[in-house]
């Protein structure tokens, strides 16, 4: 029996305690326990513990019954649809719990918890067992591991790349040897690595051997759950500007309305930069058909109301929209949300949502272009590849100084600290899906014809596309309304 529990826990990376492997063969629950144990990879422990089966079991068994008399068992019958339908939960956003004055403190408390968060998902991580801090890394002879924040990225002359790092206490150089299985990797300023490497003989540098990314789990996909609703992402609609596609709009609406194959959608998500705002860019002015932004919300609220009464709707703002321009961005104010009916359900950007049972990353997407800026082998033509150096990091936002205007909240909102089933972003004006770790990524496309700006800037617009997804299933397609 001990045998096989060790062979299936080191199957999936996972380290026991003599104390632990006896408990286990000592339970009648063995089975139930391991099964607990593996079935969420975000709480599996690195080395488990004999408290840490204590605590699994009785997770396995669940809650104690309060006399020893025996329970009456009673069958139930699983419900069709399943007992979640038609339900709609934000799990986590900025809106009300904005702390945050802006002075160097609350930068400090936003850092400090950026790195405590991605530092317990490292920690998880079986090359890392053994982690220490830079400062004690440095006194070692042996081979060191540690978690830092990159402050700085280099090149050398002879073409390997040098990072600074730092964690809570020191800093630390850290060299890349360019022809090693890292040497080719990219880095970008402020996300949190894992490193593993030895010290050089002057003791002035860490010679990287490995360099470990807080990354998403490899996981199965979505588990089909029973449900037949359909949800349609619905991104940057743009209304007020003149490039805004009225008659796109339009088709999508009848095609609601009257299409046997509309029946079964019963959420639309939008993930930002519902109207085109005022004085977002230069030269915008000359491109509005709604110079008010109140009356660009207004002639929203017409539109939206279109979409049939069935459907219940998931607004969130983006940098075109009436809040503050620094993510996390709080949901619409009062002023807007009154326009809308009850219906239509009010978010910040990021946020976590949970529909039928499935947890929805949505973010507008505004950090896309530092992204792009910073790593040469992404393009606004392709918003997927992008979204999954944002699940490799764990992180949506992590460059500060960028494009993207960070809110300095006391808790980092944008660190990916769950693993979504579906993970959703507009911004670029593209419509892409795909699938990365068994995550479903969707890009939501644009209502909005090129506009001077973006031709200024090359950047070529797919619109008139709704993606569209299964709960049940994980099936997704795109509904064009283009031609």
């Amino acid at each position: 029996m001990k045998k096989r529990i060790l062979k299936i826990l080191s199957e999936k990376g996972i380290l026991a305690e003599p104390e632990a492997i006896d408990a286990l063969a000592n339970s009648p629950n063995a089975s139930k326990c391991i099964d607990a144990i593996l079935q969420n990879p975000e709480d599996r422990p690195l080395v488990l513990t004999k408290a840490d089966v204590e605590r699994f079991m009785e997770k396995a068994s669940g809650p104690r019954a309060k006399t020893a008399t025996k329970p009456r068992v009673v069958a139930t019958p699983q419900p069709t649809p399943p007992a979640h339908a038609h339900e709609i939960k934000i799990v986590k956003d900025v809106t009300g719990d904005s702390t945050c004055v802006g002075d160097i403190n609350d930068f400090v408390k936003l850092f400090n918890d950026r790195f405590a968060s991605i530092r317990r998902i490292l920690a998880r991580r079986r090359e890392l067992s053994g982690l220490m801090t830079i400062s004690r890394a440095m006194k070692l002879e042996h081979d060191v591991k540690f978690v830092a924040m990159v402050n700085e990225v280099r090149l050398t002359k002879n073409g390997h790349t040098m990072l600074e790092v730092e964690d809570e206490d020191d800093k630390a150089q850290v060299l890349i040897m360019k022809g090693s299985r890292r040497g080719l990797d990219t880095f970008v300023k402020d996300e949190v690595l894992g490193f593993v490497g030895s010290l050089s003989k002057d003791r002035e540098m860490v010679i990287a051997k490995d360099i470990i990314r807080p990354e998403v789990p490899v996981n199965s996909g979505m588990v089909p759950n029973g449900s037949d609703s359909v949800v349609a992402f619905v991104s940057d609609i743009h209304v007020g500007s003149a490039e805004f596609l009225q008659d796109a709009w339009m088709k999508f609406m009848k095609w609601l309305k009257e299409d046997p194959a509309a029946e079964a959608v019963r959420y639309v998500v939008m993930p930002g930069d519902l109207v085109d705002g005022i004085g977002i860019y230069p030269g915008q002015e000359d491109e509005l058909l709604i110079e008010d932004v109140y009356g660009q919300y207004t002639e929203l609220a017409r539109l939206v109301s279109m979409i049939p009464q069935r459907i219940r709707i998931v607004m969130m703002p983006g940098n075109h929209d009436a809040v503050r321009l620094a993510e996390p961005q709080p949901a619409l104010p009062q002023e807007v949300t009154s326009m809308f009916d009850s219906r239509v359900i009010f978010a910040g950007n990021p946020c976590y949502l949970e529909i039928e049972g499935r947890t929805i990353l949505a973010y507008h997407g505004r950090s896309m272009d530092d992204y792009i800026g910073s790593i040469h082998a992404l393009s606004h033509q392709h918003p997927e590849e992008v979204m999954k150096e944002m699940l490799r990091r764990r992180h949506l936002a992590p460059i500060y100084g960028g494009l993207t205007a960070l809110a300095p909240e006391q808790k980092d909102y944008l660190v990916i600290d769950r693993v979504p089933n579906i993970f959703v972003t507009g911004h670029v004006h593209t419509c892409s899906t795909a699938e990365y770790r068994g995550i479903k990524l969707i890009n939501a496309s644009a209502w909005q014809a090129q506009t001077a700006y973006q031709r200024m800037h090359n950047q070529i617009p797919d619109p008139a596309k709704v993606p569209m997804m299964n709960l049940g299933t994980g099936e997704t397609w795109v509904e064009d309304f283009s031609a």
